[in-house]
């Protein structure tokens, strides 16, 4: 599913952001969360499922959010939309991944990024910076 021979470090003048992950399949998961960990300053959180998510997201501040759409308890989109009721989320980038066939037109009402599984850990890497590096723009 990942590449894993991608080297890609950002660049020191950026701080350390936060992402966090939500994936039920934790083999997948932790992947994710060592790829961020590995090849990036930044930091990561994983979440078996949507509900451990609303959790925790209640009390913490991503810079990131990087969703499955099939997650056991309620699919990608509608977590996004609870965690939209939370003021300090409201803002945050989302990266929806699916390797089925979720209802693109609702990802892009939203302003969702979509990704299809299985990806590129660069393309990954090169959402993540892009992204990253916009925020720092608007700062």
């Amino acid at each position: 599913m990942f590449d894993q021979t991608f080297k890609l470090k950002a660049s020191t003048n950026s701080s350390s952001k936060l992402i966090c992950i939500v994936e039920d399949d934790e083999e997948i998961g932790n992947l994710l969360l060592q790829i961020i960990e590995q090849e990036t300053i930044h930091k990561a959180i994983h979440h078996v499922n949507a509900r451990n998510a609303l959790d925790a997201l209640a009390r913490t501040m991503p810079h990131l959010l990087l969703i499955d759409y099939s997650l056991p308890d309620m699919n990608g989109l509608e977590l996004y939309d609870w965690l939209q009721s939370f003021e300090h989320l409201k803002h945050i980038s989302t990266i929806l991944m699916s390797a089925r066939n979720p209802p693109l037109e609702e990802i892009r009402r939203r302003s969702i990024i979509f990704l299809r599984k299985p990806f590129a850990v660069t393309e990954l890497l090169a959402i993540i910076k892009k992204l990253f590096a916009s925020m720092d723009y608007k700062a």
